[in-house]
């Protein structure tokens, strides 16, 4: 119901914003411009126009849970500058699909969507997020993109098609089953030599964790980005971390990135 009643309010206030005293926006929802993809989007404290911002996008896993997820990471922010962006992507699982209560998707959209597939419409409509924060909120060209478990299938699929939008790419405990990517058209832009790939992953994860049942999935697609050209790879193995979202791991890293 909270989604809903949110879904409610966009629809009032149409593309405005809400502003705190602090110039930091509450969370809203947006439509990107000319692509009916809808995304959560939060300013950090003291935002203005006055400079570029770092913007980090946080791909929801199967759980669905868009609200609840972007809200951990205004939560692990903290008066870091990042403007915090979290798309309604799908490609996450079969799961709640044309659900009102769970996407803001009209059925014109979940057509549209089947008709030219999830692969075009995430990657389209993050292209559209991306050039809409640019231009309406003073974001950087560039993005930090990260995703838990099966959110990361859209982030690989960036990651390899579009390498140029992104100043880095962070699974955590990420899937990897070759959604959307075709070896023919992997990117050939020169960005993805040294695209920062940073893997986190929770030690105790029975899973995606070092000893877990499908750790094959993170050195797949590892092996996958080196033979075809990207070279900056690491990983973090989080200490007695289980199969857990981690936003402020995430915020840590991506703080420690722009930084340098």
């Amino acid at each position: 119901m909270k989604t809903i009643a949110l879904i409610g309010i966009a629809i009032l206030f149409g593309n405005s914003m809400i502003f705190g005293q602090d110039g930091s926006s509450t969370l809203q929802l947006k439509t990107a411009t000319n692509h009916p993809m809808q995304y959560f989007i939060s300013l950090p404290k003291g935002w203005n126009k006055t400079k570029k911002w770092p913007v980090l996008m946080v791909l929801e896993e199967a759980a669905k849970e868009y609200k609840i997820n972007i809200e951990r990471f205004v939560k692990a922010r903290g008066d870091s500058p990042f403007i915090l962006v979290g798309p309604f992507n799908t490609n996450n699982g079969n799961s709640g699909r044309r659900d009102e209560k769970i996407f803001p998707y009209s059925k014109e959209t979940w057509d549209y969507m089947e008709k030219v597939g999830d692969c075009q419409f995430n990657d389209e409509g993050i292209h559209q997020i991306i050039l809409d924060v640019t231009n309406n909120f003073n974001g950087e060209d560039k993005i930090y993109l990260t995703g838990f478990e099966a959110g990361t299938h859209a982030l690989w699929s960036i990651v390899f098609n579009h390498p140029e939008y992104l100043k880095a790419a962070i699974p955590v405990a990420g899937n990897f089953r070759n959604r959307c990517i075709e070896l023919s058209k992997i990117s050939n832009d020169p960005s993805k030599k040294n695209l920062t790939i940073h893997s986190i992953v929770g030690e105790a994860d029975e899973g995606f964790g070092p000893s877990g049942k499908v750790y094959n999935q993170w050195t797949e697609v590892k092996t996958l980005a080196i033979n075809n050209g990207f070279s900056n790879i690491t990983e973090t193995v989080v200490p007695k971390k289980s199969h857990v979202p981690m936003p402020e791991e995430v915020m840590n890293y991506v703080n420690s990135l722009q930084k340098k």
